[in-house]
């Protein structure tokens, strides 16, 4: 094997996938350290049961991407209108709570529409200089508090204050008065959001959509190949087994945390940025059931402490082929980091007695599969100096013929579609 690339990319999650589709007439080689590639867009199959590597949907407004994925997919390519909700109060509403409060306790619905009012009449000109203040002076203080600050703090595991949020726009929906209102005296609008309309494989799982990017570029990609070493001025990176390689240009997909371990011992002063550089890991808890058409719901916020997950995706209505026949599915997904611990062991016990309080399973006896899958980097958090830290690392990167690219690579808050578009957008720099 010639161990001399034009082009290394390490890593095969979407966004290496995407920069070794869009490589054409070049010598590449995409390395990935698990035995099968696809990052987080992989999937799982028990028993008859599908399911992904934590609840994914595929939804974009950008349109090449969207074009791209469909030509891939083709017919297996399921679209749908999202149910999606939220469950507090021991009630059922629509998401977004900021517009769907019908059903809440009537003081509950006067506190947010009280706080709403408020913070619409009286906006102060200071400037917002954290989440939790933009949480606040965007929804006031009775969404703050029944929804959008114990939700946010279970998810990142954090003081919401110590994260930016200019990451928010265009994400999160911002409802006025008068659609308040509306989701106050009644069901509301479900099509809020940039989510509102999704699409899913019919069958295989979203590794269905990995198993096309594969096709094309399959006898460039060697699996079971971590690497271990970069050394920069070289132009060579170590694997674990000692094999080299030197290359033109490196591509880095992987965690940001484990490219600055990397770096041979003359490059310590980017090692010292690895402890500003903050995330959240994702416990999945997999739940396959003997019963059928428990929910017509897609997912589920849980903003509440007594629940250990934050969301539950339900798998089964992502399509109707990934349960046996008369069974159903679902996804917890709970994080945790050093400040918020889980008990793996318990975890599984705890979700179903979860699911059993919301009333989305009838018995425990019902049980038919609870798995696990441990997702050890999982959500970036956006913390104030994110940017000035990462744009140091890629500076300093770049000029060695180094390139970051896809969520964790670049630290940034990517879904799916961000990091397809983000591998495609990188070649016509290489």
């Amino acid at each position: 094997m010639n161990n001399s690339k034009d082009i290394i990319i390490i890593g095969s999650g979407p966004a290496g996938l995407s920069v070794g589709n869009h490589l054409s007439n070049k010598d590449f080689l995409i390395l990935e350290s698990l035995a099968e590639p696809g990052g987080l867009m992989r999937s799982k199959y028990i028993n008859g049961y599908t399911f992904d590597w934590a609840g994914h949907i595929f939804f974009t407004k950008i349109e090449r991407v969207k074009k791209w994925v469909e030509l891939l997919l083709g017919d297996n390519l399921h679209w749908q209108d999202r149910e999606s909700w939220v469950f507090s109060k021991n009630v059922f509403t629509r998401y977004p709570f900021q517009a769907n409060t019908f059903g809440l306790p009537k003081q509950v619905i006067k506190e947010c529409l009280m706080g709403l009012i408020d913070v619409t009449f009286n906006r102060q000109s200071t400037q917002i200089t954290n989440f939790e203040e933009w949480i606040l002076k965007t929804y006031g203080q009775g969404i703050a508090t029944h929804f959008m600050l114990p939700y946010n703090r279970k998810l990142w595991a954090r003081d919401l204050k110590t994260m930016d949020h200019h990451w928010l726009e265009g994400r999160v929906p911002q409802p006025g008065l008068e659609d308040f209102v509306d989701g106050a005296l009644g069901p509301g609008r479900k099509d809020m959001g940039p989510n509102s309309r999704f699409g899913y494989p019919l069958k295989g799982g979203m590794r269905s959509l990995v198993e096309k990017l594969v096709s094309p570029i399959r006898d460039h990609i060697i699996t079971h190949s971590q690497c271990t070493r970069i050394h920069p001025e070289k132009h060579r990176i170590q694997l674990h087994n000692g094999q080299e390689y030197s290359y033109g240009s490196l591509v880095l997909t992987c965690p940001l945390t484990d490219i600055l371990t990397m770096l041979d011992e003359y490059h310590t002063e980017l090692k010292s940025v690895i402890p500003q550089l903050n995330f959240v890991s994702v416990l999945c808890v997999n739940v396959g059931i003997h019963k059928p058409d428990l929910t017509d719901k897609h997912w589920i916020y849980f903003p509440e402490s007594e629940f250990l997950f934050h969301r539950v995706f339900v798998q089964a209505n992502a399509s109707p082929h990934v349960c046996p026949d008369n069974c159903f599915s679902y996804t917890a997904e709970i994080t945790y980091n050093d400040q918020k611990k889980v008990d793996f062991q318990q975890a599984g016990k705890q979700t179903v007695e979860g699911l059993l309080k919301a009333g989305l399973l009838k018995s425990m006896d019902d049980v038919d599969v609870i798995d696990l899958i441990n997702i050890p980097v999982a959500y970036i958090v956006p913390t104030h100096d994110r940017q000035i830290l990462v744009s140091k690392i890629r500076e300093w990167l770049s000029a060695h013929d180094i390139h970051l690219v896809g969520r964790f690579a670049e630290w940034a808050y990517y879904n799916m579609d961000h990091a397809l578009d983000a591998g495609w957008t990188l070649v016509s720099k290489l």
